[in-house]
């Protein structure tokens, strides 16, 4: 019983510490988010489609769970190019959104259109959630998007 007594705060210490480990993120808008996207020419799509992500039909049923957001994505609904990001509050009511969006539109492009080019997107697709920002990115170089995205908003 001495020894659990003596232990548990040592664990708890430790877990604890490993909480604080997550890396500290930044409070920017998500336009900033959006500028860099944009100015670096990571979406190879023209005319880039870009509205609030909120006016998507994926996340009209949580549109009053985000803070602010935005959706870039072919103008055409040929070529799969999705780039959302949200800044919100409560990010698990978006990740279902995203998830269902995900299993559904996902689908009928690898699917219907079967592309090698959709199929890319598909296989590099990203869903995740940094402190109050969810991101959701379906191209082929998701990772170059991820990673501006993380730039901007890690410390």
């Amino acid at each position: 019983m001495k020894i659990f007594l003596l232990l548990f705060p040592l664990i708890l210490i430790f877990s604890l510490s490993g909480c604080s480990s997550d890396p500290k993120v930044k409070d920017i808008p998500v336009s900033e988010i959006k500028d860099a996207i944009i100015s670096q020419n990571l979406i190879d799509v023209n005319p880039l489609n870009d509205i609030p992500a909120q006016d998507a039909p994926a996340l009209s049923s949580v549109k009053d769970k985000i803070e602010e957001s935005f959706m870039l994505g072919a103008m055409i609904n040929v070529k799969l190019r999705d780039v959302i990001v949200v800044k919100t509050d409560d990010s698990e009511p978006i990740i279902k959104a995203l998830e269902d969006y995900k299993d559904s539109s996902l689908k009928m492009f690898a699917d219907e259109y079967g592309e090698e080019d959709n199929a890319e997107s598909i296989s590099n697709f990203v869903l995740k959630t940094i402190g109050n920002y969810v991101y959701f990115i379906a191209t082929p170089n998701s990772s170059d998007i991820e990673t501006t995205i993380l730039n901007l908003i890690q410390e």
